[in-house]
Formats: structure tokens, C-alpha cells, sequence
């Protein structure tokens, strides 16, 4: 499916946080060290091409001059996106100034990285990264148990064997229970996955396609563990704010991974936070700048981030800036403390950012509560 119905995360309050001199730069008190509090410049292009000239070994490898022309391009846009969206109104941005500032973005800190089996990638391949690389390294139990929980939704269609694609994320809240957004199942644009039960919160699959959960669908050495999906006792109303679907499942081959608690705790009181998803190609972006993203593939990562402050008291939908290129729908939104999941991301938008939802919205859901 690609990237089809996703968009990329274009809030200016989120992009001036991070080149504003209270931003993402000075808040790592010396430990991380991501360059906010500057416009996009030459530690920008240089970053940009030792990332192009790392991304594109083993391929037609770009030569150094190449890499710093791509990078001093995607800079320079970044730079004229920056100005636009500096006193004007939300959404201003073009696509290829959004592309650009959320390269810069991302190689201030800020990266989705590759999951390899029981293992992440070198996280030091990724620049100004070094805070997250003490964190995974001092926390690599958690991170374990957390990105094995998490799964493609991979779809074939039966008919046209085939056409094979991921569809979103989901992850392991029981035994037997798998919970995602309802948009992974019904997205806007793209392939509807079921129908739902008149009258219920329920839904059925088309049996036109066959749905998998594959939990080993990362870059680590092949192996089975995969679900199938037996029902779905919960999927929220189109008009329901908490964009959640819960599915029915049972193993069909290989390990099986450990639930996820979705917990009863406060998710203002974590700063630092991951996400576990399956971003996949992005669309109408040049396969050069893609390599700053490291182009992603709809297998595994993980993606870095801040947790930002409430706007209102009681806030349900949580925003974060971790990266979520490519799409992340369904994933599960993570701290460091423990192994719980403090919201379920679903969506980034031009207007409100990178949202996901509360766990305590979640839990609170007159109907989902119940069943987690």
C-alpha cells in the first residue's frame, strides 16, 4: 500500500519548536544534541550528505559531491519553508518545503530506525543521535519485548494473488487481542479491509482478502511469527474522536510474542518517547531524498521523539514529534519506564501534528475499555 491516505506531519507549532531556541537543541541538557535553536545551515548539508553516502552503500552509491548537491538542495527548501510558515498562517507549507524540513528534522535527532530481529540497527549511524543511542543501550530489555509486540497488517487479495501490501500497524494487547486504528481497516483512500455488523461496533473481513498480523517483519534474519485474524469485536463509529480498532486473533506459525498492557498511568508524566510502526514508501518523493529517511519499506522501526505540552487541561489526543514519515498508523506510543503503551498514534496532519491517542482515552471509551 505504500504510503496511500498518509500524509506527512506538517504542523508549524511542531517545526518551530524544533528551529526555535527552546527547542528540541536545548532541551537534551548537554546529552542530546539535535541543533534546534538554528535555521537549517551547513551543519544541515553536512549531515544531510554523510547520511545520503551512508544510505546509499551497497547500491548505486552516490559520490561525495552528489550527496552535498542533494543535500545543499533539500537545505536551501527547507530554509525558504522555515520563512514561509514565520508569521503566517497554519499550513502554509509546500510539500517539498514540508519534505525538506522534515529531512532536517531528522538528522537533528530525531531518526526512525531499523529493526533487526531482537536488535535495532547503529543507532550512531544516525546524526546527533546520541541520546537515544544511551537510552535504547540502558533500556534494550523493554525495547525487546516492545517492538516484537508490534506487527504489520499485511494484506494479500486472494483474487490477485499477486498483489501483497502492509496496511498499517498493530500490536499485541492480550493473548488474543491485537489493537489498531479504525482507518487501518477503513482507511480514506485505499483498500477497505471489512465491513461492518449493522446496528454493532463490530465488523467482518471481506474474505477477499486474506489479513495477517507478521510480527517478524523487520530486517532481521527470516523467521516466522505470524496471527491470523479470527474476528473483530471493536471498531470505533466514523464519527467516534478515538480512532481504534480491536482485532481477534490466533497464532498461525512461529513465537509468540508478550502482550502489551495499555496503562492506567498519566502519559504526561513521560518526556522522552519511541513509537514501533511500519512506515512504508513515500510517495512522489525523489528516491534520493528518500535515502535521508532511510528509505523506508514497510518493514519495522522504531522512531525517536518528545512528548509536547497539553494545550488544554485533560487533553485526549496527545501530540509528539517523533518522526512518522511514511506512516505509522496504528502503532503504539511507548516511554522508557516501563513496557506500556501510553497512546495509540494515528495520524499526523498540517493543522494539529503528530496526534495519537491518550491510554487514558483509550481505557475510558465506553465500549474499547472493556476490552483491554
Amino acid at each position: 500500500m505504500s504510503n496511500e491516505g498518509f500524509d506527512f506531519e506538517k504542523s508549524p507549532k511542531r517545526i518551530r519548536r524544533l528551529f526555535s531556541s527552546g527547542g528540541a537543541g536545548g532541551e537534551g541538557g548537554g546529552q542530546e544534541s539535535t541543533g534546534g535553536g538554528s535555521s537549517p545551515g551547513q551543519q544541515d548539508i553536512s549531515a544531510i550528505a554523510r547520511r545520503l553516502l551512508g544510505a546509499s552503500a551497497g547500491r548505486s552509491r552516490m559520490s561525495k559531491i552528489e550527496a552535498e548537491g542533494v543535500a545543499r538542495s533539500i537545505v536551501a527548501t527547507a530554509q525558504k519553508g522555515l520563512e514561509s510558515i514565520d508569521g503566517g498562517p497554519a499550513g502554509a507549507l509546500s510539500f517539498e518545503e514540508t519534505v525538506a524540513l522534515e529531512a532536517v528534522i531528522h538528522v537533528r535527532g530525531r531518526p526512525a530506525v531499523r529493526v533487526l530481529g531482537d536488535e535495532l540497527e547503529d543507532i550512531r549511524h544516525y546524526p546527533d543521535a546520541d541520546m537515544w543511542v544511551m537510552l535504547a543501550d540502558k533500556h534494550r530489555a523493554k525495547l525487546q519485548k516492545t517492538t516484537s509486540a508490534a506487527s504489520a497488517v499485511w494484506v494479500r487479495d486472494t483474487l490477485l494473488q499477486s498483489f501483497s501490501w502492509v496496511q498499517g500497524t498493530a500490536f499485541l494487547i492480550k493473548p488474543d487481542l491485537a489493537l489498531t486504528n479504525r482507518h487501518v481497516l477503513f482507511p480514506p483512500a485505499g483498500t477497505r479491509l471489512a465491513r461492518r455488523v449493522p446496528g454493532t461496533t463490530q465488523a467482518r473481513l471481506k474474505r477477499e482478502y486474506e489479513v495477517l498480523l507478521d510480527f517478524a517483519f523487520d530486517d532481521g534474519a527470516p523467521r516466522q511469527a505470524k496471527y491470523r485474524i479470527t474476528d473483530i469485536p471493536f471498531v470505533a463509529e466514523d464519527s467516534d474522536p478515538v480512532d481504534a480498532a480491536v482485532l481477534k486473533v490466533e497464532p498461525v506459525s512461529g513465537f509468540a510474542p508478550d502482550p502489551l498492557p495499555v496503562t492506567q498511568k498519566d502519559v504526561y508524566e513521560i518526556d522522552r518517547l519511541y513509537i514501533v510502526g511500519h512506515p512504508g514508501k513515500l510517495k512522489y518523493v525523489p528516491e534520493n531524498i528518500q535515502l535521508v529517511f532511510g528509505d523506508p519499506d514497510e518493514r519495522k522501526r522504531v522512531s525517536f521523539g518528545k512528548l509536547m505540552d497539553p494545550v488544554v487541561e485533560g487533553q485526549q489526543n496527545i501530540v509528539h514529534d517523533a518522526s512518522t514519515t511514511g506512516g505509522f498508523s496504528g502503532s503504539a506510543l511507548h516511554g522508557f519506564m516501563d513496557q506500556a503503551v501510553y497512546g495509540l498514534h494515528y495520524w499526523g496532519d498540517q493543522v494539529a501534528g503528530n496526534r495519537a491517542i491518550s491510554a487514558k482515552a483509550l481505557r475510558q471509551h465506553p465500549v474499547l475499555g472493556a476490552l483491554l
